[in-house]
């Protein structure tokens, strides 16, 4: 502690000496080029998805790095970081900072392409009165007039997921089921998983995932297999899926589940590609951000990531039957299952 003391005191005297007083004004590290260098680096070491995603990091840093430097403003400065994130282009990379908005490295979600193609009041049409739905239109469930179809949406992956079971219970003697995944938010996936038996006749392999658990490019934990169970009294009817570019994350994993069984059929458009869990972190500025230390296999042994799952049946509304209250990606789906 003495020698610290003493080369601290020393530090002191010569930075007053010299005139260097404008060291003391911050700490270092909230410097533009440390800022710089700590998100960069923290990417480099725990970000998973580079190949998937086809990006060079280092290459990334030899284009980036020499447009910061001590004099970069934090405006300036949060624009260049931000160009450097949007070479990744995921839909879970974001880039936080008090009184801007909030950076998306994803283009689609950045830009809200397409994001008006999906309607929750023009659904509300298409079900019999008396349908149910929760707070916020976390969840959306009941008849298709004039069908025997029951059908669901779900806004996120959580709680809301318990809704399934009394959506079963009280549609099980349907002739199919559509559940509308579009513009799904993500969440905790588990849940999705732990509420679907009633929909498997046995225990299926979904994917495999592993997380980044060191600095080092190989640095990972072992490899984790997720199932689905069978839980309570199986339902054969035939389903149908409904996805969009904004399914995401959890709601991506969720799809991934439901392809597995052998009544199912995905309808809309892909979904955004990225659905490794992702982790937040500050820097010494106070700026956040958001990063995926995380690989997925799909059980077809393929990753999806940067990719997305693309539906059997490719369809997406146009904006002008949207605001005629028409819904052609949901009504391809409720003619996919009375023509069964």
């Amino acid at each position: 502690m003495k020698k610290l003391l003493i080369i601290f005191v020393t530090g002191v005297i010569i930075s007053f000496m010299f005139g260097c007083e404008e060291v003391f004004v911050e700490e270092p590290t909230r410097h533009p080029e440390a800022i710089f260098e700590d998100i960069w680096t923290t990417f480099h070491q725990e970000y998973a998805p580079f190949e998937e995603r086809g990006v060079n990091w280092l290459s990334v840093y030899d284009t980036y790095r020499p447009m910061v430097d001590a004099a970069t403003s934090d405006t300036e400065l949060f624009a260049i970081v931000s160009q450097m994130l949007e070479t990744l282009d995921d839909g879970h990379v974001s880039l936080t900072a008090p009184d801007k908005e909030v950076f998306f490295s994803n283009q689609v979600r950045r830009e809200l392409i397409d994001n008006e193609l999906f309607n929750i009041q023009n659904i509300k049409k298409y079900l019999e009165p008396g349908f149910r739905e929760g707070e916020e239109q976390s969840y959306l469930y009941g008849k298709i007039k004039n069908e025997r179809i029951g059908y669901i949406f779900f806004d996120h992956v959580g709680e809301n997921l318990f809704r399934i079971n009394d959506f079963l219970a009280e549609y099980e003697e349907m002739e199919g089921f559509i559940i509308d995944l579009r513009h799904n938010k993500g969440g905790d996936f588990t849940f999705g998983f732990s509420e679907i038996g009633r929909l498997t006749d046995q225990s299926r392999y979904v994917f495999k995932s592993k997380t980044k658990n060191g600095p080092k490019p190989d640095d990972y934990t072992d490899w984790h297999e997720w199932y689905i169970h069978p839980k309570g009294d199986y339902l054969h009817q035939p389903i149908v899926v409904l996805t969009d570019r904004y399914t995401i994350s959890a709601g991506e994993r969720l799809v991934m589940a439901l392809k597995t069984l052998p009544t199912t059929t995905t309808i809309g458009d892909t979904t955004n590609g990225a659905h490794g869990t992702l982790v937040g972190r500050e820097l010494a500025n106070g700026w956040f951000y958001a990063l995926v230390p995380q690989k997925v296999e799909m059980y077809d042994g393929n990753s999806y990531e940067g990719i997305g799952l693309a539906p059997d049946l490719y369809t997406k509304n146009l904006p002008s039957e949207i605001e005629d209250g028409i819904d052609k990606t949901l009504q391809t789906a409720i003619n996919q299952l009375t023509n069964n």
